[in-house]
């Protein structure tokens, strides 16, 4: 991932550690030779000096230079895995995966680890591994120059103290990453929730801090308990790496020693080799720099793996990877792919909507929420799906997206299956009960699908404008003194919050500008639940007047609004049990009579019907 973020700063960065491998072999040599030739009054001493002093200024110098390449490359590497791990969020066209709690953990785990303090400085730590290796193999230079063989036993001794510690961090890490993460999920969001804003105001009002803290230091003891067990079997085998190094070098200072003592080798060959052994415990463990690298190669190999699971490359294509000179977005620097679609394309008109013998069962459940439901929507027409809770409303808007794909029968948008194909998928337009109330500028909240198609900015603003308008969100402007740009969220500086009502018309104003990118499907769930009776009325009569020419499916538990749908479509446990239209399922009597007239007869008892007989 190194050589794919930069090669030229790679190879820059491996001169760098070579002339720090060489500054070192200079210096040990020649302070060696200098002291021979000081007890030998020998004029090249003066020589040898100066050759000590440039391998001593030489070898922090190259360090600097290492260090400011590292820092270089930590921009282009991190931007490269951030977007590595993106693609493969967003690879399976459904979201199964991140509804699974182990796969959606060990995401979370690396994205925390990629804007943390490791992440963040991996480059450098790698780097500076990588330096001390030069360093190291200076030093065994050094010493191979007296001995080879006792070169090789020192290698051998150092590396077997790299080794065992390596090991046992690997084990520490994986145990953190792939066991501890789901256990920890829970101690994680207890140690957040008293900094929340929302939860803040609960903890305080029912007194429930001192509860929290208690919680998470049990729950967090309970899920480390199993890591710190495992983590002292393996620490064990780096304790014995580091008594057999020990010994091992011991008996090098010993074969040294003996060799001075005898005169087989002179007083400034041994400091030479003493120098050396000293150089080549950089080839050891490392410390805290050799636990950070290797973080960093964890992380990319768990990227890799995820990647991998998904069918994609470990890397990113050199277009997708090179630099720019002005950035294509504000987070900046990468080649993207170009958008699904021309910012030119026009509305494509209404699409038909097939589900075929469909039978969908969630994973986390034993019983099939759909068994052979069948269902035909021709394009253009305006459908209503009620139901009480439970029996799958939101479940077929989620398969009818493409999020989720079917356990047998098929789901087509215009013959085409969206969960396989992305251009079927994007002409469906839907705004979910739980919509995402984005930390951007009303403007960006409301015209989100042409951002994605690369339109222009004149283009969002005018679709971003006549959305808002069909959306009824005169309001909401309003409460932005008209600024588009403004940042809907407090947290930021101008930044402002909307009522839930208001959040609610920039969702169906953002649905209604999918629509005007080529979304032929308009799916609204649930989606005035913020609003008073009278305004989702006022809504609802807008909308069908405004969509007219698109298939739009609504779903909503208040049955006085999608009355004035076309067709109504009742769920029930076993599919579909009615389906007409508002005045023939009431004349027809069943489900949905029963639950018309209920909520009919509460309205009216509340004046929203100043005529209690006229419920229809």
């Amino acid at each position: 991932m190194m050589w794919r973020s930069s090669p030229p700063l790679v190879l820059t960065l491996l001169v760098v550690i070579a002339v720090r491998g060489f500054s070192i072999w200079l210096m040990v040599h020649a302070s060696g030779q200098a002291l021979d030739a000081l007890t030998q009054h020998d004029d090249r001493v003066w020589f040898w000096l100066a050759m000590t002093g440039i391998g001593v200024g030489l070898e922090p110098l190259a360090e600097s230079w290492q260090a400011a390449g590292a820092a270089a490359l930590q921009r282009s590497f991190t931007r490269q895995q951030v977007v590595l791990l993106a693609e493969a969020a967003n690879a399976p066209q459904g979201i199964e995966h991140l509804e699974t709690p182990q796969t959606r953990a060990r995401f979370n785990e690396i994205e925390n680890y990629l804007r943390g303090m490791f992440g963040v400085n991996a480059m450098s730590s790698v780097w500076m591994v990588l330096g001390y290796a030069a360093v190291g193999i200076g030093g065994l230079v050094a010493v191979a120059q007296w001995s080879w063989l006792g070169a090789l036993w020192t290698l051998i001794a150092f590396r077997i103290l790299h080794a065992t510690w390596t090991g046992y961090l690997d084990v520490l890490l994986r145990d953190l990453v792939e066991e501890g993460s789901v256990e920890r999920r829970e101690a994680d969001y207890l140690r957040a929730l008293p900094l929340e804003r929302g939860a803040g105001k609960e903890l305080r009002l029912f007194g429930m801090t001192p509860w929290v803290l208690r919680r998470y230091a049990d729950v967090w003891t309970l899920a480390f308990t199993g890591i710190w067990q495992r983590r002292n079997r393996a620490v064990r085998g780096a304790i014995v790496g580091a008594f057999v190094t020990a010994l091992m070098i011991i008996g090098t200072y010993v074969w040294v020693g003996h060799a001075a003592w005898t005169g087989s080798l002179a007083v400034g060959g041994a400091v030479t080799v003493l120098q050396g052994v000293m150089q080549m415990a950089a080839l050891g463990a490392l410390g805290d720099i050799n636990v950070q690298a290797i973080r960093a190669r964890f992380y990319e190999n768990e990227i890799r793996e995820l990647r991998a699971r998904f069918g994609l490359p470990g890397g990113l294509s050199r277009a997708r990877n090179e630099p720019v000179s002005k950035p294509t977005d504000s987070a900046g620097g990468f080649r993207y792919p170009p958008p699904l679609r021309s910012p030119a394309t026009q509305p494509a008109g209404a699409a038909s909507v097939d589900f075929t013998d469909v039978t969908f069962t969630y994973a986390s459940r034993a019983e099939p929420v759909f068994r052979h439901l069948d269902l035909h929507i021709p394009a253009g027409q305006a459908v209503a799906i009620v139901g009480v809770n439970g029996v799958g409303k939101s479940t077929l808007i989620k398969l009818l997206c493409g999020l989720y794909r079917p356990d047998t029968g098929t789901v087509r948008v215009d013959g085409e299956d969206p969960a396989a194909d992305d251009a079927s998928r994007r002409r469906v337009a839907t705004i979910f009960q739980d919509f995402t109330r984005y930390h951007l500028s009303l403007e960006a909240n409301v015209a989100l699908p042409l951002l994605a198609d690369g339109a222009d900015a004149d283009a969002r603003r005018h679709t971003a404008d006549r959305a808002l308008y069909d959306a009824a969100g005169a309001d909401v402007l309003s409460r932005v003194d008209n600024d588009w740009d403004t940042i809907l969220e407090p947290g930021y500086a101008g930044g402002t919050d909307l009522s839930g009502g208001q959040w609610q018309r920039v969702a169906l104003a953002r649905a209604l500008a999918a629509v005007a990118t080529g979304a032929g499907v308009l799916v609204l769930d649930e989606p005035t639940a913020a609003l008073d009776v009278r305004a989702e009325a006022q809504i609802f009569s807008r909308f069908l007047e405004v969509t007219r020419g698109v298939t739009t499916i609504l779903v909503s538990h208040r049955l006085s609004s999608v009355r004035h749908a076309e067709r109504i479509i009742v769920l029930g446990p076993d599919g579909v049990l009615q389906d007409g239209s508002h005045d023939e399922l009431l004349a027809g009597g069943g489900p949905y009579a029963d639950m018309f007239r209920l909520q009919a007869a509460r309205f009216a008892a509340a004046g929203a019907y100043p005529d209690r007989r006229n419920v229809r």
